[in-house]
C-alpha cells in the first residue's frame, strides 16, 4: 500500500506522539494522502523533523499544525483539540498514539510507575476522546488508539504497561457501543515490536536485546513504522467503515507463538 491507495483530501487528523516513530510515519502518510495534520510531541526538535519530512513530500505548510507538551497535561489536551478545530475548521480523525511502558526510576512495580502508565496509556486517550467527540460527531469521524500486545497477553517485565494497555483495549470496546449512535468509530491498532527510537534508545546492548526479541517473532523481524502507519490509514478510511470496537493486532505472529524445543 502507499499514499496513492488512500484519499484523505479535506480531512483533518490529530496524531499524538508524532515527533518520531509510528506517529511520525502516520503524520507523513496522512499528509501525503491529502489530510491536514496536527502533530504533537514533547520535543521541539522532533516536531520540526516531522514537519520537515512532511514538507519534503510537497505538502503545503498550511496543512501542518503542531502542539508541544505532555499528552497527560490537560492544557495540552485542550490545545490539541481546540487549536486543531480553530486552525482547520473541523476534526475527522483522532489518533491516540502517544504512550509509554517504562519510567526511568528503575522500579517498574512502584505506584509511581502504575500512575505513569495509566495516565499516559489510558487516561490521556480517554480525555482526548471526550474532548474530540463534539467535533467527530459532526464529521462522523473515527478514533484510533495505539495499543500493544501486552493488552492481550501478560508481559510481567512491564506489568503496569500491560495492565494499562488491557484497559485501553476495553476502552475501545466499550466506547464503540457508546459512540456508534453518533456515527463515530473507534478501534485499536496493536503493533508488535517496531523499529522506532523508543526501542533503540531503551537498551544498553540494543543488538543483544533486539536479537532476543526478534527470536520470539515467527516472521523474524521488527515491523517498520511505515507498515503500522498504513494500517492506521486503512482503519481510518472508508474501506473500514463497518469496523468498530476491534483490536487489530499486527505483530509478526508474536502473540500466537510459543518457542519450542528442537528434538533430534
Amino acid at each position: 500500500m502507499s499514499q496513492q491507495f488512500f484519499n484523505f483530501d479535506g480531512k483533518v487528523v490529530i496524531i499524538t506522539g508524532s515527533s518520531s516513530g509510528i506517529g511520525q510515519a502516520a503524520a507523513i502518510l496522512f499528509a501525503k494522502s491529502g489530510a491536514s495534520v496536527t502533530i504533537h510531541g514533547r520535543s521541539e526538535e522532533g516536531l520540526q523533523k516531522t514537519t520537515n519530512l512532511i514538507l519534503e513530500s510537497e505538502v503545503p505548510k498550511e496543512r501542518i499544525h503542531s502542539v508541544k507538551g505532555e499528552v497527560t497535561d490537560s492544557i495540552t489536551q485542550k490545545a490539541l483539540i481546540e487549536e486543531t478545530a480553530k486552525t482547520f475548521g473541523r476534526i475527522d480523525i483522532l489518533i491516540n498514539n502517544a504512550g509509554g511502558a517504562f519510567r526511568n526510576d528503575g522500579d517498574q512495580r512502584s505506584m509511581e510507575s502504575l500512575d505513569y502508565c495509566l495516565n499516559v496509556n489510558l487516561k490521556a486517550p480517554i480525555a482526548l476522546t471526550e474532548l474530540a467527540i463534539p467535533y467527530l460527531e459532526k464529521t462522523k469521524g473515527c478514533i484510533i488508539n495505539t495499543s500493544a500486545p501486552g493488552g492481550q497477553k501478560s508481559f510481567p517485565i512491564i506489568a503496569h504497561a500491560s495492565i494499562s494497555r488491557a484497559g485501553l483495549d476495553h476502552f475501545a470496546r466499550n466506547y464503540a457501543a457508546i459512540l456508534a449512535p453518533m456515527g463515530i468509530r473507534i478501534n485499536n491498532l496493536s503493533p508488535g515490536l517496531t523499529d522506532t527510537p523508543a526501542i533503540s534508545g531503551r537498551y544498553n546492548d540494543i543488538e543483544k536485546m533486539a536479537n532476543f526479541l526478534i527470536s520470539q517473532i515467527p516472521l523474524g523481524r521488527m515491523a517498520k513504522p511505515e507498515e503500522m502507519a498504513e494500517f492506521m490509514a486503512f482503519i481510518a478510511s472508508e474501506k473500514a467503515a463497518y469496523m468498530t470496537g476491534q483490536i487489530i493486532t499486527v505483530d509478526g505472529g508474536l502473540l500466537i507463538y510459543s518457542p519450542t524445543m528442537k528434538f533430534d
